[in-house]
């Protein structure tokens, strides 16, 4: 009699037994060699994937939020390039230097000095202060303010003291006013500090 026969005559119970025994091992074998260390690395896993899915929500924002940070850019750039146009480079100096004198002259005003002083290197640019010295009627004076203030290129006047008044032989009071025009220019290839 043969293995196979003899499992045949076993009574229905006892092959019942003998069917969970081989099911309990089946399943055993794949609990601890198959489910268990997947289940393992599973738990392994999951900061990992909480930490990439937090991650991947940031980046999400950030491109949501995109567009407004290329609108700032180019807004930037704009500003940058306006900036760049009212810093003169040096070959632009002399005559922005005539500009200013020659608004002085056309707003009625007499040149007594008019001296630029050494440029004073800054971060990216450099100042450019010139004393001067101008004899004028209060009015034109104004004038001559304003008009520098309306120059594309960024001119400061500072440092104003009018004195000396006297009367003109027209009844006009003349006032002799110093004053320090600081103009400014883009230094290339300067090191940002």
């Amino acid at each position: 009699m043969n293995f196979g026969d003899k499992i045949l005559r076993l009574s229905p119970g006892v092959k019942l037994i003998i069917l969970v025994a081989i099911l309990a091992s089946v399943l055993g074998i794949y609990w601890q060699f198959f489910y268990r260390p997947l289940v393992a690395e599973i738990n392994n896993m999951e900061p990992k994937l909480a930490r990439l899915r937090a991650e991947l929500s940031t980046k999400r924002e950030i491109i949501k939020e995109k567009p407004r940070y290329e609108a700032e850019l180019k807004e930037t750039r704009q500003k940058l390039l306006l900036a760049l146009k009212q810093l003169p480079d040096k070959s632009e100096i002399p005559a922005l230097l005539e500009n200013v004198s020659a608004l002085g002259k056309a707003s009625g005003l007499e040149f007594i000095l008019f001296r630029p002083k050494k440029e004073v290197p800054k971060n990216f640019y450099a100042e450019i202060p010139v004393d001067i010295k101008v004899q004028g009627r209060y009015s034109d004076i104004l004038n001559f303010f304003y008009k520098v203030s309306k120059m594309p290129r960024i001119v400061n006047i500072s440092n104003i003291v009018m004195s000396s008044p006297r009367k003109t032989s027209g009844g006009g009071i003349i006032l002799t006013t110093t004053c320090n025009a600081t103009t400014y220019k883009f230094i290339e290839g300067a090191k940002k500090k």
